[in-house]
C-alpha cells in the first residue's frame, strides 16, 4: 500500500514565511551579529561603518531623536565658521 500524498496535496503544503520586519541594522543582520539597535549601533561604530548603519524600517520618531537641537546647531555653525577661517589663513 502506498501512503505518499498526492502531488496536489504536496504543492499546497508550503512552508509559510513570517512577515516580520528586521529590527537589526543591515550590517549586523548580514554578518549575523548582535545589534544593540542604536543609531548608529555600537558594532557599526566599532568597525567604522557609521554611514552604512541602515535599518530596514526607518522609524521617524527615532530619526527625530538623532537631530541636534537649536543650541547644538548654533554651536556647530560657529565651529564650522571658526574652522573655515583657520583654513583660509593657511
Amino acid at each position: 500500500m502506498d501512503y505518499s500524498p498526492s502531488p496536489s496535496v504536496e504543492s499546497n503544503h508550503r512552508k509559510r514565511r513570517r512577515n516580520r520586519m528586521r529590527v537589526s541594522c543591515l550590517n549586523c543582520y548580514a554578518s549575523k551579529r548582535k545589534c544593540d539597535r542604536k543609531r548608529p549601533c555600537t558594532r557599526c561604530i566599532k568597525h567604522g561603518l557609521t554611514g552604512l548603519c541602515i535599518y530596514e524600517l526607518d522609524d521617524p520618531t527615532a530619526r527625530q531623536a538623532d537631530y541636534p537641537n537649536e543650541d547644538e546647531l548654533t554651536h556647530l555653525r560657529n565651529r564650522i565658521a571658526e574652522l573655515e577661517s583657520v583654513i583660509r589663513e593657511l
